[in-house]
């Protein structure tokens, strides 16, 4: 999870048929799968999110093919950022994020 915007570019340009310019968010998790990175395309440059836990793991989406990069639904990447599988219990916790101003 070190590499940054212009890495995680290069990845999707070179290993995908996608347009990484089209406005389309990329996710990228560790192998630990307590880190995620998001990548979008936003009006003139990229935008990049990063999320660490503290405590328990991103749940990794089933895919059907062997393919490195596959698409997903809005509501399957809803689930993948708010849906936390914790090792000690193996339930699932439900992080709400909170706005302060």
């Amino acid at each position: 999870m070190r590499k940054g915007i212009h890495s995680l570019y290069a990845i999707i340009k070179t290993r995908s048929k996608f347009n990484a310019l089209g406005g389309d968010a990329y996710i990228f998790i560790s192998a630990s799968r307590k880190s995620v990175k998001v990548i979008r395309w936003h009006n003139e440059g990229f935008v990049l999110y990063h999320k660490k836990l503290e405590l328990g793991l991103y749940t990794l989406p089933r895919q059907n093919s062997d393919s490195l990069f596959f698409e997903m639904e809005d509501k399957s990447f809803e689930h993948l950022i708010c849906s936390i599988k914790h090792r000690s219990i193996g339930g699932e916790l439900r992080r709400n994020t909170l706005l302060t101003i």
